[in-house]
């Protein structure tokens, strides 16, 4: 698998208000709550197992409507969110309050907030996914992690996971949405800001990464009932990667580097890595020009 199969595609990885459909898969059993034009809320439960006292619910994760009942199978809800795409991820979708860990406190020993999904604005280690899944966390936004370690954690070839049956990914016992990718790699501050103006919302999270298919993890935080969705040629307008505009870089030896686009080619170009692509001419911030394939960028104004 080529590192640009694992990047955002064209343009912002974050989209403020966007209008959605999704798919609320139903376990086996489970007793439908909800019908077709029904408004729900995030938090509110739309199907259970069980009795309400003892059994479990699935949870609608998403302000909306709901738009379809498949009896057996999924509960499809529309609404409009903010939508913040991931590089690499693992685990089904999960639903929980965005949380954070208290400040100074080391991992091998943090509180671990049951059914949160934390907010980790840094390289998350092996130590901290472990105590994660044993401390009843839902989930875990991070900016990066070892492959190695993501590996040992998953128990699975990251290959297999990853270009594998989506269902392989969603038996993990957390699910984790890497925002930057494999490697060492802080979060990109725009994406924490964005994210971090959320915490103790409920958010969807999903892991699922299958890069062939276009598959990326995602971070669905509701916005209330009623909001209109941007429109989406202006979504397009800002994130078109054009001569002029801000990009940063999220892959290769410039990555995490911002620069102006100053030409996009026609054709195919050579890249650093000698593979051709569709590509840009880039001047950093710090005076140099490079051609930047265009899968490796961002825009950011």
């Amino acid at each position: 698998m080529s590192e640009l199969a694992l990047q955002y595609p064209l343009g912002r990885p974050i989209a403020r208000a966007v209008a959605v459909r999704r798919q609320r898969h139903l376990p086996p059993g489970a007793r439908v709550l909800v019908a077709a034009g029904n408004q729900v809320l995030p938090e509110q439960p739309i199907a259970e197992v069980g009795q309400s006292s003892g059994g479990t619910v699935v949870l609608a994760g998403l302000a909306g409507v709901i738009a379809e009942v498949v009896p057996s199978q999924h509960v499809a809800i529309e609404g409009v969110a903010t939508l913040a795409q991931g590089i690499v991820g693992i685990g089904g979708a999960v639903v929980g309050p965005l949380v954070v860990l208290p400040r100074g406190e080391s991992l091998a020993v943090v509180p671990i907030p049951r059914g949160g999904v934390i907010l980790f604005p840094r390289h998350v280690p092996l130590t901290l996914l472990q105590r994660a899944a044993a401390g009843g966390a839902a989930g875990i936004i991070a900016a990066s992690a070892s492959a190695r370690e993501l590996e040992a954690f998953a128990r699975a070839d990251l290959t297999a996971l990853l270009d594998g049956p989506a269902a392989l990914s969603a038996q993990v016992a957390l699910t984790v949405v890497l925002t930057e990718g494999l490697g060492m790699r802080p979060m990109d501050p725009s994406m924490y800001q964005a994210l971090g103006q959320r915490i103790h919302d409920t958010v969807l999270l999903t892991g699922t990464t299958q890069p062939r298919d276009n598959v990326r993890p995602e971070v669905l935080l509701s916005l209330p009932l009623g909001t209109q969705a941007a429109r989406a040629t202006a979504d397009a307008a800002d994130a078109a990667l054009i001569p002029g505009a801000r990009a940063l870089a999220r892959g290769g030896a410039r990555s995490g580097m911002s620069g102006v686009i100053l030409h996009v080619f026609q054709r195919q170009q050579r890249t650093a890595t000698g593979a051709f692509a569709a590509a840009a001419s880039v001047r950093f911030d710090d005076g140099s020009v490079e051609i930047v394939p265009l899968a490796a960028l961002d825009r950011t104004n």
